[in-house]
């Protein structure tokens, strides 16, 4: 149980040294774009290649796509909740960085319940396989959720307190699987799986990646296309 509790610290660990990265070394405007074209390549590599596959297999095709549709919905009411009409390039970084956040805290959820079950298997390297996996793409989500919110607002302690408030779902999401999880269904699951994924997308494809244009790519489009290629790679190689 003890070893448990230090990998979970490992993997809680990511978000809150990502943040404090992101906020201690701010990047340049064209940097920021480039860290959105990233996390929007990851998050999609991350649905595509993890989550669906692994709600297709819990709960088929009907239930990915109920659970997709929850969260793309709950993407657009939380996105209709801020304000539209963004004044600035400014406003608009700060707007996709809120956003961001919070997508990533309902990602990190999933991956505490990873942790809860890895901690079940019987091959003793897969609990650290697990944390250590989570934890390196955590690292630069938490740069890629602190350094924009930062950049928009001028507030440091606000935006490492908000980005590593990421980790909090984490926790939740091992206790879940501690208790709850062995009395949740299958198929549920997978419609979890699923619904985080449309969060995912949604946020990918109508935030990160327009902002990231914005941020400095509509001269050079190439370039946010590699670092979204980038970012696709990265989870690849984790995946891996």
């Amino acid at each position: 149980m003890e070893r448990e509790l230090w990998i979970l610290g490992i993997a809680v660990a990511g978000p809150v040294i990502g943040s404090a990265l992101g906020v201690s070394f701010p990047p340049g405007r064209r940097t920021t774009g480039d860290m959105l074209s990233f996390a929007g390549g990851a998050m999609l590599a991350i649905s595509f290649l993890e989550l669906l596959p692994e709600s297709l297999l819990k709960c088929g095709i009907l239930g990915t796509t109920v659970g997709m549709a929850i969260g793309l919905l709950t993407m657009a009411a939380l996105e209709g909740s801020l304000p539209h009409h963004a004044q600035g390039q400014q406003e608009e970084l700060e707007r996709t960085s809120v956003l961001m956040i919070l997508g990533i805290f309902l990602h990190n959820l999933p991956e505490g319940m990873a942790i809860a079950s890895a901690s079940t298997m019987e091959d003793p390297r897969a609990l650290t396989t697990v944390a250590f996996a989570i934890a390196v793409h955590n690292i630069p989500e938490g740069i890629c959720t602190s350094a924009p919110y930062y950049q928009a607002t001028g507030r440091r302690l606000r935006a490492f307190l908000w980005s590593s408030s990421t980790a909090l779902p984490m926790l939740g999401g091992y206790l879940l699987g501690k208790t709850l999880l062995r009395g949740l269904s299958p198929y549920a699951m997978g419609i979890l799986v699923a619904s985080v994924a449309g969060l995912m997308i949604h946020i990918s494809c109508g935030e990160l990646l327009p902002t990231a244009l914005e941020q400095g790519g509509r001269r050079h489009p190439v370039r946010p296309m590699a670092w979204l290629a980038g970012g696709i790679l990265f989870v690849m190689g984790l995946a891996g």
